[in-house]
């Protein structure tokens, strides 16, 4: 791996406004990344290093791109971006980040893509709700003007299909519905007649790294995204592959994702006993990060 000098901005994303967690995630990551700055929603408090941003938790990706404008002077080489609610593995600091991670210091990170002209299939789940987000979808809206920002659908085509991201009607068939909701969301796409105006690409967003000579242009496509209230699980993973040559996931890292939902989140919180020490210290190996960890529910004699 290339050895280069690195300045890393470690950026918190809060979905919603709760101070107590401030703190204790500022003593989880201050000696280990110099750089730590929490993006709280409406904060109207006097800590240096925490950004207000403004926006629905439902378009972070504003949050990303108003933070930027704050701290774009700072020289900073690398933004790595996790999850209020997220646990990332403690060996991780700013000096050792992308040898542990395997990334090479020019490339950007982001866990897993959604293709959604295909059938969803993650850890037992068959469809993926949010894919309707994107049936319908326009740049072109009133009172926003954005197409002269994004690149054109033929641009945007050619870009992401570099990638193998295809740019075709959405196939009802990739929605497998089990409950009322996913009936529904079935439903509103047939209505709509599942189509899909401009390229996009769906993706796990609760953690991500960018390169500093590709964040002016994604944080710039990000808030084109926010305005038009694009779906954040589809704003950020478009705004990567459009601004980005090089993208790894987690297919191709050392470290692996470890988002856990139902059982598995109930089994962990029993293993731990909602112990944050106890997590921290017996944390697994290979994993990047952990996810959700609600830190309000979790008890810690340190943090």
């Amino acid at each position: 791996m290339n050895k280069m000098k690195t300045k890393i901005a470690l950026l918190i994303v809060y979905n919603h406004r709760y101070d107590k967690n401030i703190p204790r995630l500022e003593n989880i990551y201050k000696d280990r990344f110099s750089y730590v700055y929490h993006l709280v929603p409406f904060y109207d408090g006097v800590q240096k290093n925490v950004i207000p941003v403004y926006e629905s938790s439902y378009y972070f990706q504003s949050y990303i791109a108003q933070a930027y404008t704050h701290i774009n002077k700072e020289g900073f080489t690398h933004f790595f971006i996790v999850a209020d609610d997220m646990i990332i593995n403690p060996s991780l600091n700013e000096g050792n980040l992308h040898e542990k991670l395997g990334l090479q210091q020019d490339e950007c990170y982001l866990p897993r893509t959604i293709i959604l002209q295909e059938k969803y299939n993650f850890k037992g789940k068959r469809w993926w709700g949010y894919t309707q987000k994107a049936v319908g979808y326009s740049i072109e809206q009133r009172g926003v003007e954005v197409k002269s920002i994004l690149p054109s659908v033929h641009e945007a085509q050619k870009i992401l299909e570099q990638f193998g991201i295809p740019f075709c009607d959405i196939p009802i068939t990739t929605i497998t519905p089990k409950t009322k909701v996913g009936m529904k969301l079935a439903w509103d796409c047939i209505k709509k007649k599942c189509k899909l105006y401009y390229p996009l690409v769906g993706g796990y967003v609760d953690t991500f790294i960018v390169t500093a000579d590709v964040m002016p242009k994604f944080c710039q496509y990000c808030g084109a995204f926010s305005a038009t209230k694009l779906f954040v699980e589809i704003a950020i993973p478009t705004a990567l592959f459009l601004s980005a040559t090089k993208i790894k996931m987690d297919k191709d890292v050392k470290l692996h994702e470890g988002d856990l939902w139902n059982d598995d989140q109930i089994a962990l919180c029993k293993k731990y006993g909602y112990d944050l020490d106890k997590l921290l210290e017996s944390y697994p190996q290979n994993v990047l990060f952990i996810h959700p960890v609600k830190l309000s529910k979790w008890k810690s004699s340190r943090f």
